[in-house]
């Protein structure tokens, strides 16, 4: 199988796309062999265009079965593939939309939704992230398989031993934000102004703005918070707030992508909306507490071995096999 995308860890960011690549991994394990063409659109958006000649070159040098495309820009170099099976991974704001600025649309963020509607009525078997993007994308067709979290490695752990490991003081109050400030749809500028507020009651409240860190880290910010505040604009099944249920740690949350399914019946972690007052009580409340939550069992459907079975599937559908396949490529796993 040939997998093209624009998420893959690379040497300026070892964490970006880091789930697309557990992913395959995890299908490796299945008896799924790949190669991979990583398109850099972070470094220039021209590299989706010499990504073409480089697909080109590596289609001469092998054939391959099927070919998964991951992200909606990336699908549409996939796409230059005919002779292979597409099957399309939609992972939130291809669908969704894209939002350079808060609430404001470009020409480009246009075009980034445009294509990948009508990218799914090309490939052979799409994949989305919730039932909300199925239903914006309008493909009945279409499979709801969130990407998978790997559970041994986000799984609770010593809050003061992390705190140590980073260099950090326990008995300070921590909020965690998980993605850079230039990625302005995150919306930074809510967290902050939350945890802001929330200092007003909690004075020993910081933020950490945690992003591009090597994956090993990960964890260790994770358990040296208080909570984890996500507040996007726009999401498909964000993988840090499954990571964060994983580890026990607080979610304090707008109402985006599959969030509220996602926080249902965990007690501790707050859907609010989107508004710094309303996420700097809940930051408050949480904080206050002082108690991890009980959330690595609501996410276990989402170990990498659940989630891989199910695109194994996809695969299944998209290569034609019959019931009669399905069943002896299920013996054998």
């Amino acid at each position: 199988m040939l997998v093209v995308t624009n998420l893959w860890p690379y040497e300026g960011d070892p964490s970006y796309g880091c789930f697309v690549r557990d992913q395959m991994e995890s299908l490796g394990r299945l008896g799924v062999t790949h190669d991979v063409l990583f398109i850099n659109g972070r470094e220039s958006r021209g590299n989706y265009f010499r990504s073409a000649f480089s697909l080109r070159r590596m289609l001469r040098a092998e054939r391959y079965d099927l070919v998964h495309a991951h992200m909606g820009l990336a699908g549409l170099v996939a796409r230059l593939e005919w002779q292979a099976p597409l099957v399309v991974t939609f992972l939130g704001n291809d669908v969704m939309g894209r939002f350079s600025h808060p609430g404001r649309t470009t020409l480009y963020d246009w075009f980034f939704r445009a294509s990948s509607f009508a990218l799914a009525r090309l490939a052979r078997e799409v994949i989305v992230q919730s039932q909300e993007m199925r239903t914006k994308l309008g493909l009945a067709r279409a499979h709801v398989i969130s990407n998978g979290i790997d559970l041994s490695v986000f799984r609770p752990l010593d809050r003061r031993q992390a705190c140590r490991d980073l260099g950090l003081d326990p008995g300070k109050k921590y909020v965690l934000f998980p993605y850079h400030p230039a990625q302005t749809w995150k919306r930074n500028d809510l967290a902050e102004a939350a945890v802001k507020q929330a200092r007003e009651q909690v004075p020993e409240l910081e933020l950490l703005t945690v992003s591009r860190r090597p994956r090993a880290e990960v964890p260790r910010w994770m358990a040296a918070a208080d909570c984890l505040v996500h507040a996007s604009e726009v999401e498909g099944s964000p993988n840090t707030v499954k990571e964060a249920l994983a580890m026990n740690l607080p979610v304090v949350a707008v109402r985006v992508g599959d969030t509220p399914e996602l926080l249902t019946g965990v007690e501790g972690c707050f859907l609010v909306p989107r508004d710094s007052k309303a996420i700097a009580l809940a930051i408050i409340e949480v904080v206050r507490r002082g108690s991890q939550i009980h959330g690595q069992e609501s996410v276990e459907r989402f170990s990498m071995e659940n989630v891989a079975r199910q695109v194994y599937e996809v695969y299944l559908a998209a290569l034609g096999r019959t019931a009669a396949h399905r069943a002896k490529a299920g013996a054998q796993l």
